[in-house]
């Protein structure tokens, strides 16, 4: 697809940028939440003679100074841009190494700003789960951004960090003797991986499913229903580089969206939709491959949500309930099959009874949240590698914010350029080599 971002410029992320990095469209219950994590690790963006070096932006200054005032940050500079307004957000480009995006939904907006970023060799990260546009970023960036020397990430949040960098860490573990930098993937010589999601505190009482489930979230599985390319939703090979995905490469397995048994534990479909980590772990496994020159070797992949033990009566009311929770995520995937006047139907109707964008959880509901994300790798060999991450706070507000922060953190912190550039995944942003990560509330081990 020829545009303008084949004019992309060559000369990459530097240290000359005012600001390492920039928070755009942080006026949301997520946006306020990543401020603030961003004020608590102001030394990781080396904040130097009283003068922070992360800005904010929005379309309206108003709000945004309300959202800094409210968090006693009224110091903190604002950028005014729109993404109706291509010559500002090439202005906001300019002058920020990373543009960190909250602007959700994505499908309509984000490859204008991502266009705007890679002309201007600026990174860029947003949180976008939807899958159709991932691939059309994909298509139409990934060359100009490896040209410009940047990195374009995408679904950095909840979906897929933790299950991505997991694995990654997990198999470089099982197969130390193949690592370049970063680590294998779930490459060969990796022949299997599980990847296994705990809660290990919710909010006492029970979870009510509005506060359960990020507005973001469904916002963007809403925006996949009605895409003209629905076609990848489901699709564990939708994000796969061209050469993996060949009439004669080799395709990881099918979705799988059942209950599984796996060491004794039932593990369910992961919420919110079970589609979303498994292209981007195949990704980072088909990357890697290239790096290496090797041909792509998928893994099998599996993953999903710890309900308990499978045994006695317990485990089988436990399997039946995954197993509906399967039937349902089906049924959702199917829905994406129908015409395209008939999902844009079915989009209208559900969107007039989501909750309003830009508000979520509060109190317990928003914060008494600890879970762990725990992969398995399997080697050729049999050799065996786990990596385990742990956080808290609710996966689709406060945990995201961490999540895409680290992320950003670790793009920041390499200004002065990168040999891995391109359309890349959260784990690949971070890397496996450094196993510290920066946000106190995540922990890797």
């Amino acid at each position: 697809m020829q545009d303008m971002t084949d004019n992309a410029s060559n000369a990459g992320p530097n240290d000359t940028r005012e600001f390492d990095l920039v928070v755009f469209g942080a006026t949301g219950l997520t946006g306020r939440l990543v401020v603030e994590q961003l004020a608590a690790n102001d030394g990781s963006l080396g904040r130097a003679s009283g003068k922070r070096r992360w800005a904010v932006s929005g379309r309206d200054r108003a709000k945004v100074a309300g959202v800094l005032k409210d968090l006693s940050l009224d110091e903190v500079e604002i950028i005014v841009a729109d993404l109706e307004d291509t010559p500002s957000l090439e202005a906001l480009a300019a002058r920020t190494t990373v543009v960190l995006s909250l602007a959700g939904p994505y499908t309509k907006t984000a490859e204008t700003l991502i266009g705007a970023c890679v002309a201007a060799g600026t990174s860029y990260v947003d949180l976008s789960g939807e899958i159709p546009l991932l691939r059309r970023v994909v298509d139409r960036f990934d060359d100009a951004a490896k040209r410009a020397g940047v990195q374009v990430v995408q679904m950095a949040g909840w979906e897929a960090m933790p299950a991505d960098l997991a694995t990654l860490v997990a198999c470089r573990r099982a197969a130390p003797e193949h690592t370049g930098d970063d680590g294998p993937g779930a490459a060969d010589p990796i022949t299997a991986v599980t990847v296994s999601i705990k809660f290990t505190r919710v909010p006492e009482g029970g979870v009510p499913f509005k506060q359960s489930v990020s507005a973001g979230t469904m916002a963007s599985v809403i925006a996949m229903l009605d895409d003209p390319d629905a076609r990848f939703v489901g699709r564990t090979e939708a994000l796969l580089p061209e050469g993996s995905r060949g009439p004669k490469a080799l395709r990881p397995a099918p979705l799988r969206l059942g209950a599984k048994e796996v060491d004794g534990r039932v593990l369910g479909p992961v919420v919110p939709v079970a589609f979303l980590n498994p292209p981007i772990v195949n990704r980072t496994a088909a990357l890697l491959a290239e790096e290496r020159g090797e041909a792509y070797q998928p893994a099998d992949y599996r993953e999903g949500v710890d309900a308990g033990w499978s045994g006695g009566t317990g485990g089988l009311r436990r399997t039946a309930r995954a197993t509906m929770k399967g039937v349902g995520q089906r049924l959702a995937v199917g829905m994406t099959r129908l015409p395209l006047t008939v999902r844009r139907a079915i989009a209208s109707g559900i969107r007039k009874i989501l909750p309003e964008a830009g508000t979520g959880p509060s109190g317990s509901y928003l914060h008494d949240w600890n879970w762990t994300v725990q992969a398995h790798a399997t080697g050729r060999n049999g050799a065996v590698g786990t990596a385990t991450i742990e956080g808290s706070g609710h996966p689709g507000y406060t945990a995201t914010a961490a999540i895409i922060v680290e992320v950003a953190l670790r793009m920041a912190a390499r200004r002065s350029g990168t040999s891995r550039a391109g359309c890349i995944t959260p784990a690949l942003a971070i890397g496996a080599s450094d196993e510290e990560l920066k946000v106190s509330s995540l922990r890797l081990r």
